[in-house]
């Protein structure tokens, strides 16, 4: 089957962090932001300043002749939108990591989107850096879905609902629960009277140095040589930040168990 023809204008409902990115990139690749609907009107409006494109007041006033309608909204409420929109005769996909391709069976032709990356408003980045999981209710779909995110990344795979769920989850570990940490060693040190900008080449050091071997052979640290003196002085120094101490007795627990039974 050929790829459907010209995908170019798009709408978007959603005006949060993804929606933003992708806007950026598909207007920089040439093509035209159609329209946004949000339910919060001043970010709809500063969205649409960005891209030069129309608000949409409800969603029933989108569009329907547009070639590719983008669901940009939070997990939990792609179902509820894709069962309010009107007839699209263009393509309706969502951007959850998630979420069932399923979600949309209600279009004529819908897919999903997905971008594997971590998005922050303001913060630019380069998109074409992070892959993009693709999947279509027939091949056609996938085939202009597959070309439409080539120009905007340099790794596009075709992926199933299940398969996104287990890399979505997978994502939020390596991300979000890392994320966490951060947050938990910025604060002691704050206390402390110390940088967290010092940690900062071991942070780098430590993701590039998974990308040439394996995250176990990378391990390393107390836990990893059972190197009870040092943990027992390290839960100690913890005493005053509980939550922290107990982050890092589940840790050291898990790495000893792993690398040392």
């Amino acid at each position: 089957m050929k790829v459907i023809d010209s995908i170019f204008s798009i709408s978007f409902i959603g005006s949060g962090n993804v929606a933003t990115h992708l806007a950026r990139a598909l207007h920089n690749s040439g093509h035209l932001i159609e329209e946004v609907f949000s339910p919060r009107l001043p970010h709809a409006k500063r969205f649409a300043e960005q891209f030069g494109c129309n608000v949409a007041k409800d969603l029933k006033e989108l569009n329907p002749k547009v070639n590719l309608l983008i669901i940009a909204v939070p997990d939990a409420k792609v179902e509820e939108v894709a069962k309010a929109l009107p007839k699209i005769r263009g393509i309706v996909v969502h951007t959850s990591g998630v979420t069932g391709m399923d979600a949309l069976k209600d279009a004529d032709m819908f897919g999903v989107l997905y971008p594997l990356q971590t998005f922050t408003r303001n913060r630019r980045m380069d998109i074409s850096d992070a892959p993009f999981c693709i999947e279509g209710s027939d091949e056609r779909v996938s085939k202009s879905l597959f070309q439409l995110a080539g120009k905007m990344s340099r790794s596009v795979q075709l992926i199933s609902s299940k398969q996104r769920k287990e890399l979505h989850l997978a994502a939020v570990m390596v991300s979000n629960f890392v994320n966490h940490l951060y947050a938990h060693s910025q604060e002691y040190l704050g206390r402390r009277q110390l940088d967290f900008s010092l940690l900062l080449p071991l942070i780098r050091e430590t993701a590039a140095k998974v990308q040439d071997i394996s995250p176990k052979k990378a391990q390393t640290g107390p836990a990893r040589r059972k190197d009870e003196p040092t943990i027992k002085t390290h839960l100690e120094m913890l005493k005053s930040f509980p939550e922290t101490a107990a982050l890092y007795h589940l840790f050291s627990t898990q790495i000893k168990k792993k690398y040392n039974e």
